[in-house]
């Protein structure tokens, strides 16, 4: 790529790889700005880094790793996603991972990524490697006996999260979600399996309309949300432990809406590799069990399961949006949701 002649533009991700090459370790040329950023900032070496290289884990998040010591960071760049405004983003992310710290995830087996420092619209954050909730899924049946451990460890630290976090000041509402479900059918209406299915959609949006209408829809103490708990956000490191990333959507509201937004995105994530629904669903009831267990006495626990439902159709219906995903597929995803709200 052509580095930028204004210091204090967002910068962009190093040139991209073949597809083919994606996962591997590629070298960075002289006067990367990053690399030369972590040299001057970051390196806690005595000695001088030798070479840098770096790997394409997403669209917009790298690990650059020093070639001799194996010193390594995560960069997440913002401008991929939010352009100018990426400065702002990135600083916005690295406040919130510290507030998940201030809510009791700030070290032992459960924690929230450690931000390091933000610049030029990039996050830098500490580099955990391990598996991934989407990898533990993928290998269960080579693995035996590994996943259970981990969606009881995901469970009880979504929460921790939510135990600690508690905003009894705020108020309930649920308006938001429901426009965002509501959203959900518009897309698929417009663009996606419901695009000559008007029955159908019409009847997802009655049944949204429905739950809207249902007074413990509003009936929660709100606290801090991950917003965005899917299977590529909790990872398990080599050494033991749950990190929670990607703290970009963190919220105050209604816990339910991560637990939801997880059992369907586990159950997702065992069909796509090579389950089904029903090998899938012991699973989602496992999750359920670690976090009702770990909540504190005295909850409501069936108000939030019975919220959890919606949230987890919602979400189904979140998941069934992706082109990638084949359209049969997606087709299934969307009557799931609509027996979830039926």
């Amino acid at each position: 790529m052509e580095w930028s002649l204004d210091a204090t533009a967002p910068l962009e991700p190093p040139a991209d790889v073949p597809e083919v090459q994606r996962g591997n370790w590629f070298a960075l040329p002289a006067g990367d700005p990053v690399a030369e950023y972590l040299g001057a900032n970051l390196w806690d070496r005595p000695e001088e880094p030798d070479r840098w290289e770096a790997a394409r884990l997403s669209q917009a998040v790298y690990v650059y790793r020093e070639r001799l010591t194996g010193w390594a960071t995560a960069a997440k760049f913002y401008a991929v996603k939010t352009g100018t405004s990426a400065e702002k983003h990135a600083r916005r992310e690295a406040e919130a991972a510290r507030q998940a710290w201030a809510a009791g995830l700030a070290e032992g087996e459960a924690r929230a990524i450690r931000p390091l420092a933000v610049w030029r619209g990039v996050l830098f954050l500490e580099y955990v490697d391990g598996l991934s909730l989407e990898d533990v899924i993928a290998v269960r049946r080579s693995r035996p006996g590994t996943l259970v451990p981990c969606l009881e460890g995901a469970a009880r630290i979504l929460a921790t999260l939510h135990a600690r976090g508690t905003s009894p000041h705020a108020r309930p509402d649920f308006e938001a979600a429901a426009h965002r479900a509501l959203e959900y059918v518009d897309t698929l209406s417009k663009h996606g399996v419901l695009e000559d299915d008007p029955v159908a959609a019409a009847g997802l949006a009655r049944a949204i309309d429905r739950w809207a209408a249902r007074p413990m829809m509003q009936d929660f103490v709100p606290t801090l949300t991950h917003g965005d708990a899917t299977t590529s956000n909790f990872v398990f490191p080599w050494a033991g432990g749950i990190v929670i990333l990607d703290w970009e959507r963190l919220e105050v509201s209604d816990p339910a809406a991560d637990l939801g937004r997880l059992k369907a995105e586990v159950s997702h994530s065992v069909t796509q590799h090579g389950g089904s629904v029903a090998e899938a669903e012991p699973f989602v009831q496992c999750l359920v069990e670690a976090y009702t267990e770990s909540l504190p006495a005295g909850g409501d626990a069936a108000a939030l399961l019975g919220r959890a439902r919606f949230y987890r159709a919602a979400s189904t219906l979140r998941i069934a949006r992706n082109g990638w995903i084949p359209r049969l597929d997606r087709t299934v995803l969307v009557a799931q949701a609509l027996a979830l709200l039926a």
